[in-house]
């Protein structure tokens, strides 16, 4: 029997085991039989964790099996690996992002400055950089986000 802290993280999240289980795609019966320490499987345990944006280690105080606690380690491990790979990628697309951004602004300085319409092209172009660092962050929440999800799948809501 594995002691878990499932039930205790899902309360302090506020949940209920039905709607832990929404949150998964899992039954509720998968969630009664992991907080009782059933054995279960990784995606489900990995599912949960993500729900509970927690690693799969940090679901249980202890594991009874050795091979499920060597597996669970592994993943732990995996995960861990990803997380790191993955605020790595952010920071470098981040920055390329943000640095092609003020480039592009600068050309676009450079080509009002030489027109003759200076001061309402200049009023445009301040105001185009409010509007561009909110289009850099919609970048962020709907393709980079998503896609680094997509490319580091145990790290989803960790984060």
């Amino acid at each position: 029997m594995n002691k878990t802290l499932i039930p205790e993280l899902r309360k302090q999240h506020g949940w209920t085991q039905e709607h832990l289980a929404s949150k998964c795609g899992l039954s509720v019966r998968t969630i009664q039989r992991l907080e009782k320490g059933d054995d279960a499987s990784l995606e489900s345990l990995r599912l949960v964790a993500q729900a509970l944006n927690v690693k799969v280690g940090d679901l249980f105080e202890s594991v009874s099996d050795t091979q499920k606690g060597r597996d669970i380690m592994e993943m732990n491990s995996d995960q861990t690996n990803q997380i790191k790979k993955r605020k790595e990628e952010f920071d470098l697309i981040n920055k390329t992002i943000k640095m092609t951004y003020i480039f592009l602004m600068l050309i676009c300085a450079y080509l009002i400055s030489s027109s003759k319409y200076v001061s309402i092209l200049g009023m445009i172009w301040a105001f185009s950089w409010i509007i561009g660092f909110y289009i850099i962050r919609l970048i962020k929440i709907h393709w980079l986000e998503p896609y680094l999800d997509k490319k580091y799948p145990l790290t989803k809501n960790l984060h």
